[in-house]
């Protein structure tokens, strides 16, 4: 199983469209998959599920097992750790924590089945979310093309470093692979010029864009894919999914 966290230090830059995205996208080619919805918030919950008895942070508890909260989405191959969104028990959970390996002792050897595992998470960045990207094997930072999601993603860079000497893990910044750029519009010349110049800083890494597209948002409403003829999605955003399930699945 190899797993990834979408990760930024700035709210609102689309880690959730793009996470649940690429998980059904995981699903559609035959990857058995499963979502862990690790925000608080539960968009990613609401979006792939209506109906679940229990939630995330049961399962962190020690309250019930992996079996009991897993929900079979309705999509074909991708499965659901949910959270009950704001009034349910991550909030807590996640905000009292010090286990950083509480994944790998109570949900990990539950999913070896599983091709894939993708975390959805908050902006935030505690004990909690330490433990996330300590045991995912890839951290992919999801960037708006504005400074203030630069802001955070230099954050993010940070916290990185300082994650790796507090637990004395392996090195996150090594974890990163690629840093996908969202929300594009290339009639906005002030983007492009921002992309050029916030790449410079960052000659070894490799960049991958997705454009303005509100298939995202009547996805969501769906509750659907923005892959589904229905959706009318916009060929540059296919090929730019396309493009992150390549590096995904190399």
């Amino acid at each position: 199983m190899k797993s990834f966290v979408f990760l930024n230090r700035k709210g609102g830059t689309g880690k959730t469209s793009i996470s649940v995205t690429c998980a059904i996208e995981l699903a559609r080619r035959g990857f058995k998959t499963v979502l862990v919805d690790c925000d608080p918030q539960g968009n990613s919950s609401s979006w792939l599920s209506k109906n679940f008895q229990y939630e995330l942070s049961d399962v962190l508890n020690g309250k019930i097992k992996v079996g009991e909260c897993l929900v079979q989405t309705h999509f074909e191959n991708l499965f659901l750790l949910p959270t009950f969104a704001i009034n349910g028990g991550l909030q807590s959970f996640a905000s009292s924590t010090r286990n950083y390996y509480v994944f790998e002792d109570a949900v990990f050897p539950s999913l070896k089945d599983f091709d894939y595992l993708i975390f959805d998470t908050s902006p935030a960045f505690g004990d909690f979310e330490k433990g996330i990207a300590n045991c995912a094997d890839v951290i992919v930072p999801v960037l708006k093309l504005d400074q203030f999601s630069a802001d955070g993603f230099q954050t993010l860079i940070e916290n990185l470093i300082t994650t790796t000497k507090e637990i004395r893990c392996k090195d996150l910044l090594e974890k990163i692979s690629f840093v996908i750029l969202n929300q594009q519009d290339k009639r906005m010349k002030f983007q492009s010029l921002f992309a050029e110049n916030f790449m410079k800083n960052f000659d070894d890494t490799q960049f991958l864009t997705i454009p303005t597209d509100t298939s995202f948002v009547k996805a969501q409403i769906l509750k659907n894919s923005i892959q589904d003829k229905s959706i009318t999605a916009r060929k540059e955003t296919t090929d730019a999914i396309d493009s992150i399930i390549r590096e995904m699945t190399k």
